[in-house]
């Protein structure tokens, strides 16, 4: 009930004031925020060669042809560096505005639902893996958008035509999103909001309904229509790729050990509680309330455990995964929401946030990161502001629940502040700035001497560089094998023997290399003299 002589729209007032913070927070970039190697430097990369090459339907990542996933990502970021320039804030800018339209989604999505639509949105944002995902330029950011807008919309699509209202444009709503979705990871893209409609569909004995809403409707033909293209024209372009995307990256890779990562089953377990710690209490409410076939979060459960199950289960486990599973459990957060007057779950969260706040300088990593100074006065301020909102929140919990939305998001937002504020200073933000930069020096140093990157590469030299450069001796994650100009090949992936040729010949080069391999290099004749180092990688030239 709302307070008395307080009208729903003063209520709503905090909760609104909170989602604009927390989205600030999520668009903040500060000065030297450079992009992460190595996933952020390869989806701002692979876009960059795009437009340099003219090139939309092969993507390319150090000058080969590279199809591990579709393209959609690269072509959104493409747009924004053609318009933006080729920026860290322009690399980012199409995964906030995914972000930003998921957070509005989960608020419809809650408001439709009668779970409160402000405190999922709040939910979905405040959590660390929220706010991470949000930002940072990676495939998971868009997937989850249209993850999330293919389920809604199948959902609705199957509700309008049961209740005998107008569906078709709904239908092909959900064909166009899960589309791209397709086009931004693929099959997976698929697979599970199919195994999420279906089940929720036989709990709810809707089967029929919605294998007729969604198998003979416009949506298979509008899906079609907009993933197809792609797909025929990079076959054209590379026989053999649809093999190679089908097989290798999609079925190889979740159900073998082939893309080399690994983890127990119940790998995901820290990602999410550390992930959606503000949410914590409140979503395990939210799951009992869920358990019902009747009630409406029971889709929004069936969902998330999909979406964990399945990643639990498979042979590729990295954390940004799990993200399409969290507006769900924003949703069921929401739902789980106590009524005024109730405080149990919100000291839940306070503690965990006052343990975080605890812990979180006692890590070895942290501590030292932590010990230098500009990073302290960042961090302990910030989280001092975390405890003291969280516990602001369990006053206000008592007789103003969106007071205690609003806190528990300022507690939260000031934490992620720290995070974005603290990333310039941090070395992982700089190194591959540092290392092109020194690079570019000595090749000019040495009369346009080639750098080459032995038994090394880093996506991010080549987005410093503004070029690709050879490698020797190296493969990771390049796929030469579908490079079929041997001209082009040749000039980009070279043998160790090419490589020892070239420095032994008295011809400058400049070497990018690991700091592993740097005993080989200072042993070499003429022996390497180091420019530039990291902790792991170093630049050096045979002068």
């Amino acid at each position: 009930m709302d307070a008395p002589n307080e009208s729903p729209r003063n209520r709503r007032g905090p909760i609104f004031v909170a989602l604009l913070v927390l989205l600030a927070v999520v668009w903040i970039e500060p000065s030297g925020s450079s992009l992460a190697e190595p996933d952020e430097t390869r989806y701002a990369e692979i876009p960059r060669e795009m437009l340099a090459a003219g090139d939309f339907v092969v993507p390319r990542l150090n000058g080969l042809p590279y199809f591990e996933k579709p393209p959609l990502l690269y072509w959104v970021n493409a747009a924004s560096l053609r318009l933006f320039g080729e920026t860290p804030w322009a690399a980012r800018l199409p995964t906030r505005l995914a972000g930003t339209g998921t957070a509005l989604l989960v608020l419809l999505a809650a408001r439709a639902a009668g779970l409160g639509g402000g405190a999922a949105a709040i939910l979905f944002l405040a959590a660390p893996m929220g706010f991470l995902f949000s930002r940072t330029n990676l495939t998971d950011g868009l997937l989850t958008f249209f993850f999330t807008a293919t389920l809604l919309a199948a959902r609705e699509t199957v509700l309008r035509r049961e209740a005998g209202r107008r569906w078709a444009a709904a239908a092909a709503l959900t064909g166009a999103c899960a589309a791209a979705a397709f086009l931004t990871k693929g099959l997976i893209a698929l697979v599970l909001p199919g195994a999420i409609l279906l089940a929720w569909a036989a709990a709810t004995r809707r089967l029929s309904a919605t294998l007729r809403s969604l198998v003979l409707s416009p949506a298979p033909v509008v899906f079609a229509a907009l993933a197809a293209p792609w797909l025929v024209a990079a076959e054209r372009r590379h026989p053999g790729f649809l093999q190679f995307f089908f097989v290798h990256e999609h079925f190889q890779r979740f159900a073998t050990g082939t893309a080399k990562r690994p983890g127990p089953i119940y790998y995901f377990v820290p990602v999410f509680l550390l992930g959606f710690l503000p949410g914590l209490a409140f979503f395990a409410r939210g799951v009992a309330r869920g358990i019902r076939p009747r009630d409406p979060a029971f889709f929004f459960l069936v969902w998330f455990a999909a979406v964990f199950l399945f990643f639990s289960l498979s042979g590729s486990k990295l954390p940004p995964y799990l993200f399409p599973a969290l507006p769900a459990a924003a949703l069921l957060a929401a739902g789980g929401l106590p009524q005024e007057g109730s405080r149990g779950p919100w000291l839940v969260q306070a503690s965990l946030a006052t343990a975080l706040a605890v812990a979180l300088p006692l890590v070895p990593q942290v501590r030292a990161e932590i010990s230098r100074p500009e990073l302290a006065g960042i961090l302990a301020p910030a989280l001092a502001v975390l405890v003291l909102a969280s516990w602001a929140a369990v006053l206000f919990a008592r007789n103003a629940r969106p007071l205690a939305l609003a806190a528990l998001a300022v507690g939260w937002a000031a934490f992620c502040a720290a995070v974005s504020l603290g990333w310039p200073r941090m070395p992982q933000a700089t190194m591959c700035a540092e290392l092109a930069s020194a690079a570019a020096t000595a090749s000019r140093e040495g009369g346009g001497a080639p750098i080459v990157g032995y038994r090394d590469y880093l996506n991010g030299v080549s987005w410093e560089l503004k070029s690709p450069i050879p490698v020797a001796d190296y493969r990771g994650e390049l796929e030469p094998e579908f490079e079929r100009r041997a001209e082009v090949r040749d000039s980009l992936v070279w043998t160790a023997e090419k490589f020892w040729d070239l420095w032994g010949s008295g011809k400058p080069v400049v070497a990018l290399v690991r700091m592993k391999d740097l005993v080989a290099m200072m042993t070499a004749t003429p022996q390497a003299r180091v420019v530039k180092w990291t902790n792991r990688h170093a630049i050096v030239v045979n002068w």
